[in-house]
């Protein structure tokens, strides 16, 4: 009898690099995304995978090559996630404005989590495309496959891995002891931003795993876009395709006269790691306390937030995860 920690919807996105006019191979991918949707709440999980593509499974054995870090990126509501996934545009300090365009779907199906010879698994089976086609292939995304998963002790260091850690509560970092990596028999593990994790390819026949997985996926009403606007070749006929659509465009409130922001600067209300991220949507890198909150403050982020932000130590931050860092050290 298999021993399932959860089930639910797994969706594959890529983004582009920026200002790519042309999606031709990996070369012209920025990074491949990974969206886990449970089953038994609202909530949905943000991954970024290793390399831009899943691990290759040579032969439908685990092999010791066949591996690749994933990282949480974000936790939220699903339409949260979908909005994280939009079009964007930011300024930088050297090349003045810069697009980034949205992410693009590329695989949608189930997915379950489960236990199997003394290890946690990860297995999933798409619904979209079938087959799959070039897209895929690029991005390692098979019709269905099953990999070896464990999550990083974030006390511990580990060659080749972000120093970034999740804020994991008590009772779950007792679980780790002295283990450097740890079985998923508990689904929130997954539920942290910056919580890393190992995956081990393992087979590409779920007979080999004799696990269940049914249902229908549903992206586009799940994450709450709007289907007549995203690009779906990837996802329908497995063809590389660049982003079509632009970021959304808003009048800067006091100011009719001139042709509106891009960005979607919408008032943020919560000051969650999710929260503060979004935000610094459009954050240039490197960057201080100061440029933290002059730029939440632009893009109409809730008191609480400029608070908070106010409280972080006066120092340099290379990357979103070195903010989120400090949040952690701040409560």
């Amino acid at each position: 009898m298999t021993d399932y920690v959860e089930k639910g919807d797994i969706y594959f996105f890529y983004r582009p690099k920026v200002n790519t006019q042309k999606v031709q191979n990996l070369d012209d991918v920025q990074r491949l995304h990974l969206v886990l949707v449970p089953d038994d709440g609202d909530k949905a999980r943000l991954f970024l995978v290793g390399k831009k593509r899943m691990p290759e499974i040579m032969q439908g054995k685990p092999t010791s090559t066949a591996r690749e870090w994933m990282m949480n990126d974000m936790t939220g509501k699903p339409k949260a996630i979908g909005e994280a996934l939009a079009p964007l545009e930011y300024e930088t300090k050297t090349k003045g404005e810069q697009e980034q365009g949205e992410a693009i779907p590329v695989g949608e199906g189930r997915y379950a989590i489960f236990m199997r010879d003394n290890s946690s698994r990860l297995a999933y089976r798409l619904s979209n495309p079938t087959p799959p086609g070039k897209a895929q292939s690029q991005l390692g995304i098979l019709a269905e496959a099953s990999y070896i998963i464990s999550v990083r002790n974030p006390s511990l260091d580990v060659p080749g891995f972000t120093d970034a850690k999740p804020n994991y509560p008590k009772h779950l970092e007792k679980k780790f002891a002295d283990k450097r990596w740890l079985d998923i028999e508990d689904g929130k593990f997954l539920d942290y931003e910056n919580a890393q994790l190992l995956l081990i390819g393992a087979h590409d026949d779920l007979s080999e795993e004799s696990v269940s997985i049914t249902g229908k996926a549903a992206l586009f009403k799940t994450l709450g876009l709007n289907q007549r606007e995203w690009p779906t070749e990837a996802l329908k006929g497995g063809e590389l395709t660049e982003p079509q659509m632009q970021p959304e465009a808003k009048a800067p409130e006091g100011d009719r006269s001139k042709g509106g922001e891009r960005g979607g600067k919408a008032a943020i209300s919560t000051a969650s790691a999710a929260g503060i991220t979004k935000s610094l949507k459009g954050i240039d890198f490197p960057c201080d306390k100061a440029d933290l909150v002059k730029q939440a403050k632009a893009n109409q982020a809730a008191d609480d937030i400029i608070d908070v932000l106010n409280e972080y130590p006066n120092r340099q931050y290379d990357t979103m995860a070195d903010i989120q860092k400090a949040l952690g050290e701040i409560r």
